[in-house]
């Protein structure tokens, strides 16, 4: 990016990175999309602030930006949650008896309070690990609010090849699952792909769905063009149909196919 535009627009970087009002963020989307600046938009999505980035996310489907919007889907992360960093390095709250801080334990077996130290020790470890994984699971509100956006406007031209995208490409298991769930129950956009002979998408959507009813489903919309498939030789998709549907007859003439 040029950095002369970069400096330019300082002042609505600052509004769409910081929490800002929702004021400050409106007077920034409005230069930005005045001028032009679908570009810088869609690099500030990934990282606005939450405020921010749901009234970008409203912006750019009003303009049909949706390659800017499956980028976002793949690349944003949640924003910082104070506190949780905290928690994973903060002292732990005792869970057993502090024998040594309490009077007349001369009486307690040496054995009792090595074990009672090693238990509240591993406890302590295990409170540390689970606040750790806490702070490592993403979230953010803003992905599934682009996928659930996107999944609204489908078969619309463009729409469904940003849902694959965030598919094939988005790191984050959740999001990536409920762009596939809303294209695999999208029954006219699922049977589109299957008469443009789509099929390495659509086993690549059964996949990330991990259902074994989507399975079923996409292999019944793959039947449908099974001698067009035998003729094109691919044995991806006549394995998928003979593996996941749920005809036994139909699973039959997919194993037949094959040989």
């Amino acid at each position: 990016m040029d950095l002369d535009i970069l400096s330019q627009y300082g002042r609505q970087v600052k509004a769409m990175i910081e929490a800002a009002t929702s004021s400050d963020v409106e007077q920034a989307l409005d230069r930005l999309i005045d001028d032009g600046r679908w570009d810088l938009l869609t690099r500030l999505l990934p990282t606005a602030s939450e405020l921010a980035a749901r009234q970008v996310v409203a912006r750019l489907l009003e303009h049909e930006e949706y390659e800017s919007l499956a980028g976002a889907a793949c690349l944003r992360r949640q924003p910082r949650r104070p506190g949780l960093e905290a928690a994973t390095t903060g002292p732990s709250r005792p869970i057993l008896r502090d024998f040594e801080a309490e009077e007349d334990t001369e009486g307690v077996p040496e054995h009792i309070m090595a074990e009672a130290q090693e238990i509240s020790a591993s406890a302590a470890q295990r409170r540390a690990v689970s606040r750790r994984k806490a702070v490592q699971v993403d979230h953010d509100p803003i992905r599934d609010l682009i996928v659930k956006q996107l999944a609204d406007r489908l078969p619309n031209t463009g729409v469904g090849q940003a849902l694959l995208t965030i598919v094939k490409a988005c790191p984050f298991a959740h999001t990536q699952r409920e762009a596939a769930m809303k294209l695999a129950n999208h029954k006219r956009w699922m049977q589109q792909l299957a008469s443009a002979q789509r099929t390495s998408d659509m086993i690549t959507i059964s996949n990330a769905a991990r259902l074994q009813a989507v399975a079923q489903n996409i292999a019944q919309a793959m039947s449908q063009h099974l001698a067009q498939l035998q003729q094109d030789s691919d044995e991806a998709a006549i394995g998928f149909i003979a593996e996941n549907h749920p005809d036994h007859e139909m699973r039959q003439a997919a194993h037949a196919a094959l040989s």
